[in-house]
């Protein structure tokens, strides 16, 4: 008997020289979207979970984590696993029982994805190879960080601002700017809390611009428990690369600057945003906490060294600042090659076989800018994904948690493959003071993900508590939740909660306790002390000037009427676009709305220039609908701007501009892709 796959017409390759063709929803077949790393895609509530052991009764609050994880397949097939869809995964724990939700964040990238059914962005940080409909989008995908802040969870991504969640729902909120007090276009996925003050410290790198510019400008912001912006400060990097973790103590704050350089001809060109330069020293950024200037910046730098994560960091009794890390000895990003070939990591496997050791830096804070600096020790462990007892930030500290890669232990490769993510087979427990390594082996088949310190209710004690982390079944693509005795690794787990389906890797997750959950909910209710959380309104600075200095090319479509101070509001740009397929010239429409009242004027514009080929914006190829109700819904998702491409030629072009012109409205020379005039129908109206 014929199987079912031998009577179906054999499917056109999803991929055609690295781009994507089609409407197949099929993924790539490269290491970043097979096995382990398959995209799970999944949205579920599971309650009640299976559980081993007993779960400790003291434990009553969420873990928190999120994962990169593809919504759809991507535009490019060598695409990588940072660039997937935040997907936040909530593990709530209530008196011995816990429940599971997943959502993903509705940034303004999935929205327009999802209305398109496929990807519309392309490279990781790379706008310039992104489809034409989501130009000027805020593109971050928010996958690396949830962290809960005065009553919402904040979904946050290096490369763009964070979204606010419900840390119950898991509903998104929206854009989250702090009340309007941060608005610049990256934000940092590891703000700092002092534990004493309430403080959260938290930065943007390449934050001159609009986020993939290659800026080397850096933005230092400290919130208070209030929610006030109390500091800003902008300091100036040597080059533009990765700021991914910091260090915070009582009065500094510690930027560590990999060498992975950003390229703004090579993000032009299509390329990588990022290229790992291995004659590049390290670079360690001080800067004061408080009444910073641009000028206090001190820039310390070291041997070449790809930064990890930051355990903990504090000023000794001499006024120096003690900065633990991991540093692996070569470029851990593999699928960021430098542009000269040269001998580095360019695969997973040769990646693996790097050393990532904790470091301990002692920098003197009067040292003079450009000094090279050693570090004061090295504590012999290979690692990464450290964390400790939040408690202790910015104070003396002595126990850490840490993923650790033990290559003597065995791998079963037959049932698992390569490790997808690393071979973190083993989680430890290491003290600065006494050199412990209590560790615990997870087994041939499995790793670990980042763990996650849970304070034991009551005690004061550093590191007294529970260790949580989610372990991965490389064999049977399946994922458990361990809890331990943070102080008692090696002893085992105290209990596992099991999942029935796969999570995809996660980045970085935090324990939530339900007192402060619940505590804040009664404070943002309506009507409560502080209301509902506010989301960002507007457009960033970078967008303003895209959309009204800049412009884009074509026919910017102006009305006189009513609105703020009578300004004219901009209404449609049109521009010509011949690079795409299936249509031998179409026209790009930018329409944006910022004020309500003007629904009518938009429909009479939209009527005007294209009359009964505005139909055509139903073909799914171009636009996902063509009524002004979802047009307006569609504006208001992606930051009040749509865009569409429909079939028209040079002479439908001139019609509409002048017919544009004879009905009030003000219309510029139309220009192609190349900046060339295609029509004088109207003149120069402005």
């Amino acid at each position: 008997m014929a199987h079912l796959f031998s009577l179906a017409t054999p499917p056109k390759p999803a991929y055609h020289e690295g781009n994507r063709q089609g409407d197949q929803v099929k993924f790539p077949d490269t290491g970043f979207f097979q096995g382990f790393n398959k995209p799970s895609r999944l949205e579920a509530d599971i309650f009640e979970l299976e559980t081993t052991g007993e779960i400790p009764k003291d434990i009553n609050g969420t873990f928190y984590r999120v994962q990169p994880d593809h919504r759809f397949p991507p535009l490019f097939e060598e695409d990588i696993h940072f660039n997937g869809d935040g997907s936040v995964s909530a593990f709530r724990f209530q008196n011995g029982h816990v429940d599971f939700k997943q959502r993903f964040v509705h940034t303004d990238r999935f929205k327009a994805e999802t209305k398109a059914r496929k990807s519309l962005l392309g490279k990781y940080r790379n706008p310039y190879t992104d489809n034409e409909m989501v130009k000027g989008i805020i593109r971050t995908a928010s996958n690396t960080n949830i962290i809960f802040w005065r009553g919402v969870l904040l979904a946050t991504k290096e490369d763009g601002p964070p979204f606010a969640m419900d840390p119950t729902t898991l509903e998104t909120l929206g854009r989250y700017d702090f009340d309007g007090q941060v608005q610049s276009p990256t934000f940092t996925a590891h703000p700092k809390f002092d534990p004493e003050t309430g403080e959260m410290v938290c930065w943007g790198y390449e934050a001159g611009g609009n986020g993939y510019d290659a800026s080397t400008d850096i933005v230092v912001y400290t919130i208070s428990p209030d929610g006030k912006k109390t500091e800003e400060c902008w300091y100036k990097a040597p080059f533009c690369g990765m700021i991914h973790d910091g260090a915070l103590t009582e009065n500094y704050l510690i930027l560590p600057l990999t060498p992975i350089k950003v390229s703004a001809d090579r993000v032009k060109r299509g390329g990588n945003h990022f290229a790992w330069d291995p004659n590049e020293d390290q670079w360690y950024g001080i800067v004061p906490r408080r009444n910073g200037k641009p000028s206090d910046i001190i820039w310390l730098r070291a041997e070449n060294g790809f930064h990890g994560h930051v355990a903990g960091s504090y000023e000794d009794a001499e006024g120096k600042i003690v900065v633990d890390l991991t540093i692996a000895s070569d470029n851990v990003f593999f699928f960021f090659p430098p542009d000269s070939p040269t001998p580095t990591p360019t695969t997973l496997l040769q990646r693996n076989k790097l050393v990532s050791d904790t470091y301990r830096w002692v920098f003197d804070p009067k040292t003079p800018t450009n000094t090279r600096v050693k570090p004061e020790r090295l504590y012999g462990i290979n690692g990464e994904f450290s964390r400790v007892d939040d408690r202790f930030l910015t104070k003396k500290y002595s126990h850490f948690w840490q993923c650790q890669i033990d290559p003597t232990k065995p791998y079963d490769f037959p049932k698992c493959g390569p490790p997808a993510g690393g071979l973190f087979n083993v989680i430890g427990h290491f003290n600065w003071d006494t050199d412990i390594r209590d560790t615990w082996w997870a087994g041939p088949t499995c790793t670990f993900q980042e763990p996650a310190f849970i304070p034991k209710p009551g005690s004061t004690v550093e590191g007294e508590g529970y260790l949580i982390a989610l372990l991965n079944h490389l064999d049977v693509l399946r994922n458990d939740i361990l809890i331990f005795d943070a102080l008692e690794i090696a002893k085992g787990p105290l209990c596992a909660v099991h999942l029935p389906v796969k999570l995809r890797l996660g980045l970085h997750g935090n324990f939530v306790e339900e007192r402060e959950v619940e505590a804040w909910k009664e404070r943002r209710r309506v009507g409560g002390e502080i209301g509902p959380a506010k989301v960002a309104e507007g457009v960033l600075e970078w967008q303003k000037k895209l959309f009204e200095e800049e412009g884009l090319k074509g026919v910017p479509i102006f009305v006189e009427g009513e609105g703020p101070s009578n300004i004219r509001q901009p209404i449609a740009d049109i521009v010509d676009h011949t690079s795409l397929p299936s249509h031998e010239q179409c026209i790009t429409v930018n329409i944006r709305l910022t004020i309500q009242p003007w629904q009518d004027l938009l429909q009479k514009a939209l009527d005007l220039l294209f009359g009964p080929k505005w139909s055509e914006l139903s073909d799914p190829d171009w636009a996902a609908t063509c009524d002004l109700a979802s047009i307006l819904d569609m504006l208001l998702e992606v930051g009040n701007v749509i865009r569409a491409v429909v079939p028209m030629d040079v002479d439908e072009v001139n019609l509409a501009a002048l017919t544009a012109v004879q009905e009030g409205f003000e219309v510029a020379e139309t220009h192609d892709a190349a900046g060339d005039c295609i029509t004088n129908a109207v003149g120069d109206c402005r």
